[in-house]
């Protein structure tokens, strides 16, 4: 069966706000979650001489984005791609290329459909698949099955509870530590069933599945996302150069408010303005023709020239 083309998120948003960047001829460009390359791509069409530093954790993810880039752009020669969390990104990875600061970056903290169709980490309610959740498997932390089989209950419903904002989350977390003395969880079916029958039938959601809080709070710990978004975006913020700006897209109330609090801590320092007073949301139209959207928010920073303080003379 053939894959439905990827659609970036906000594309003409983020490019308008990159496009914002303060140099006379933006030379470099970061994609931090290079994804299926959907940003990428239009990022080098509309610099067509700028060159793009291509970061993502996941070597399959990295792999994919390189494919499309050469298959519409042309060749990879303005590209530097690198598998690394963007949250490790520093000034020596920058030189190593060549680049003596960014004029722009983007991180888009959502995770790609691809994850959840195809990747058989057990992402999905649809296929039973093991219950692993690594963004990096080969790096070999914990799975989600690890963190299910082997957290206390404390520890389980503050998870459910900080990441997926379930209020069932007491509940479920003692229901999987009952039932895990019978038999350990190995498959997302095995949590699935456990979490549907935690909650009861009238609570379910209208438009979700009942267990897409505790798998999306399951992904959030397994990968430490939030520590890394938190991280990223001062390392990528301090990665600019004057004028530069950073562009992050977020798909839930944790990511956004992460996003937004630690844009506003940067703007303390006065060497950073926050160019998005309320983060830029996808149109009517966008949804309609990309539901993936319906949740984006997207937030702008600019690295700018710190306000000197005056010297009064003696």
């Amino acid at each position: 069966m053939l894959e439905s083309p990827h659609i970036p998120v906000l594309p003409n948003e983020v490019i308008s706000l990159l496009q914002l960047a303060q140099s006379p001829n933006p030379m470099w460009f970061l994609d931090g979650t290079a994804g299926e390359g959907g940003h990428s791509k239009l990022i080098l069409k509309t610099f067509p001489e700028a060159k793009l530093i291509l970061i993502d954790r996941d070597a399959v993810m990295l792999e994919r984005a390189k494919k499309e880039i050469q298959k519409e752009i042309g060749s990879l020669d303005r590209v530097h791609a690198f598998q690394m969390n963007f949250s490790e990104v520093d000034s020596t990875l920058l030189e190593q290329v060549g680049c003596s600061g960014l004029d722009g970056a983007l991180v888009d903290l959502g995770v790609s459909l691809f994850h959840f169709l195809h990747s058989g980490r057990g992402f999905t309610f649809k296929n039973e698949e093991p219950l692993d959740m690594r963004l990096e498997p080969q790096v070999g932390q914990k799975t989600a099955a690890d963190v299910v089989n082997y957290s206390s209950v404390l520890h389980l419903k503050k998870v459910f509870w900080e990441y997926g904002e379930e209020r069932w989350a007491l509940k479920i977390a003692n229901n999987i530590v009952q039932s895990r003395h019978k038999k350990k969880f190995e498959t997302n079916t095995d949590l699935v069933k456990l979490v549907e029958a935690s909650i009861p039938r009238k609570f379910w959601p209208k438009e979700s599945h009942p267990a897409t809080r505790i798998f999306q709070a399951l992904r959030i710990e397994v990968n430490e996302e939030l520590l890394h978004a938190e991280k990223g975006i001062r390392t990528l913020a301090n990665c600019l150069q004057i004028g530069g700006v950073l562009t992050c897209i977020s798909f839930h109330s944790l990511e956004d408010r992460i996003v937004k609090w630690t844009f506003r801590d940067l703007k303390t320092s006065d060497e950073f303005e926050i160019l998005t007073k309320k983060p830029i949301l996808p149109t009517d139209q966008e949804i309609k023709e990309n539901r993936a959207s319906r949740s984006a928010k997207l937030r702008g920073l600019r690295k700018i020239e710190p306000i000197k303080e005056s010297r009064w003379e003696k």
